[in-house]
């Protein structure tokens, strides 16, 4: 008999690896935003080994959760995988560009108010 880890198992460790990089993600970002404020420190550029692998690693396990869940509706692994990675690099990568659009406004002083349905 083959033991093998239950779909649900695997979404929940995806999870649980987006949440825990996730907070290492944004203390990395809010240290950067407080050596500016405090040091005048530039916040950029963004691209250092934490910030990187941190959020690499959010979205290896945003991938590794929609697969799990994925599987666990009938999907077929190969199916799971290649759909969970397009939507995991389709929406992260885009928030990287966002993340370091707001650096450069803290940085420059120019941040902008967001206001709801005005682009």
């Amino acid at each position: 008999m083959q033991n093998m880890i239950e779909t649900k198992t695997i979404a929940w460790i995806g999870g649980s690896m987006v949440i825990f990089f996730l907070f290492v993600f944004v203390y990395v970002i809010q240290t950067k935003i407080q050596r500016w404020n405090n040091d005048k420190i530039s916040p950029l550029p963004l691209e250092g080994f934490l910030s990187i692998t941190s959020y690499i690693s959010s979205l290896a396990g945003l991938t590794i959760m929609f697969t799990g869940v994925l599987e666990t509706y009938t999907f077929s692994p190969v199916n799971s995988i290649v759909a969970s990675l397009a939507l995991s690099f389709t929406t992260g990568i885009p928030m990287w560009g966002v993340v370091k659009g707001l650096l450069k406004e803290i940085e420059s002083g120019e941040l902008k108010e967001i206001v709801p349905g005005k682009f």
